[in-house]
């Protein structure tokens, strides 16, 4: 998208302070320039929750997309998803994030910091859209940051899968009964049992995905997944 593809909102919207193509509401990914990637700390990774190769122009970027996917109130989101024309210059929001049915546009910035005239205009541009545009301090994403690469492995190994379109329901439902008959906690070794090494790809993916849509849940705040975690159904 050009800027000569972009015309103005409503007037209601302070004229042409900001500028958009209304016919692209839907949110999709903008292209990142060779040149930026040269210059920014940039970083790419398949996701589930944004199904396809995603794009990050920092490393808290990279790290609050992983949060995204641990979060059990998201249900998806889309890096870099609009470029706009505030004031004259181009403006790209860092991600688009469903959360608990809420659509927010979030911009990531050291200290919390931004134009606050800037700002006051994004929130009047997408509340008429029935999004929220809020501003998040690197820091306290970059607080969550172990929780986010313990995770990372995870994410991994379930977008291949995704990718691959490889399907678990019957080790899904598997693992999901034994935990539930179980009742009391257990580990991710005795979950898993003493399955033949052929077969253990198939059950570790499928207690990912149990995982990650939090019907099995654990700590990883900590420290990584191992065979000593310990696993709980959901109530």
């Amino acid at each position: 998208m050009t800027p000569s593809q972009l015309h103005p909102t409503p007037r209601s919207l302070g004229q042409s302070n900001v500028r958009f193509n209304q016919a692209q509401m839907i949110p999709a990914q903008q292209a990142t320039s060779l040149k930026l990637t040269k210059s920014t700390d940039y970083y790419e990774q398949r996701c589930v929750k944004y199904p396809d190769r995603a794009s990050f122009h920092c490393y808290a970027e990279f790290i609050h997309a992983l949060l995204l996917e641990a979060a059990p109130e998201v249900t998806s989101f889309v890096p870099q998803p609009y470029q706009l024309v505030v004031k004259g210059r181009l403006y790209t929001p860092d991600a688009y994030v469903v959360r608990s049915g809420r659509i927010q546009v979030l911009e990531l910035k050291p200290g919390g910091k931004f134009d606050e005239q800037d700002e006051a205009l994004l929130v009047a541009f997408f509340e008429q859209y029935g999004m929220h545009f809020e501003v998040v301090a690197n820091e306290t994403v970059l607080a969550q940051e172990q929780l986010a690469r313990n995770w990372l492995p995870l994410i991994q190994v379930l977008a291949q899968a995704q990718a691959q379109g490889i399907e678990t329901q019957i080790e899904e439902q598997q693992l999901f009964d034994a935990a539930r008959a179980h009742g009391d906690a257990l580990t991710v070794g005795e979950l898993l049992t003493d399955a033949p090494r052929r077969d253990r790809y198939w059950q570790e993916l499928a207690l990912y995905r149990l995982l990650h849509r939090h019907d099995l849940k654990c700590n990883l705040g900590e420290a990584p997944l191992d065979y000593d975690k310990v696993i709980t159904a959901w109530s």
